[in-house]
């Protein structure tokens, strides 16, 4: 099997060697402008509650928790094995009690409603099972006037790539991710458009309100 297929196998569900050491690694170097964006677009202030939703190699959590320094952070992947390096690479800060990380998919989030004061997710969409259902738990868990960031590829960037066709990935257009976070009770939404030498990406952001 080539190293292509392998990685496409895993990558809605990353377990073993590859979803401990591969994965998150990869994730953290191809993903670096999409998660600069997220967090320049979530506005961070020392006291706020952050959850990232489908964390992967942890690169946006570490930037996250030391600006939340009197806040909260908090991160959950469906992926065991994610879980479990991210778990071992910030040690000192799930011990602090700065960070948590819980196995958890974004349909079931493990957290009350209202916790969060911020919620960002990148690049993570594709592999929600439902995602009308996962949007209806990040707005649950926001408090009143709280934002959700949303960082993803652009399905013209996907569509040539062996690994999106391979793997269990859905994607989606940026007017169709917008309804639904209508629907989901997400107002003021804003799209902004951008590129790194990997693709184009789209990064949304919805205000919990009312």
């Amino acid at each position: 099997m080539s190293l292509s297929k392998l990685l496409a196998g895993q990558l809605s569900h990353p377990r073993g060697f590859v979803g401990k050491f591969i994965l998150p690694r990869l994730w953290n170097s191809r993903n670096t402008a999409l998660n600069d964006v997220a967090l320049a677009h979530l506005a961070l202030t020392p006291s706020d509650y952050v959850l990232d939703v489908g964390f992967g190699g942890g690169y946006l959590l570490a930037r996250i928790v030391h600006i939340t320094t009197t806040g909260f952070t908090a991160g959950v992947d469906a992926s065991a094995a994610v879980v479990e390096f991210c778990q071992k690479q910030y040690r000192a800060l799930v011990d602090s009690g700065k960070l948590a990380l819980k196995c958890a998919s974004a349909e079931s989030l493990p957290f009350p409603d209202g916790y969060f004061t911020k919620v960002c997710s990148v690049n993570s969409i594709f592999y929600w099972q439902d995602v009308p259902k996962a949007l209806t738990e990040l707005w649950r868990v926001l408090a009143n006037n709280g934002i959700l960031v949303l960082c993803f590829t652009a399905q013209k960037s996907l569509n040539p790539k062996k690994f999106a066709r391979r793997s269990a990935v859905k994607l989606y257009e940026v007017d169709e991710v917008h309804q639904m976070l209508e629907s989901a009770g997400f107002r003021e939404i804003k799209i902004s458009q951008a590129q790194d030498k990997h693709r184009e990406f789209f990064c949304i952001v919805g205000k919990k309100s009312g």
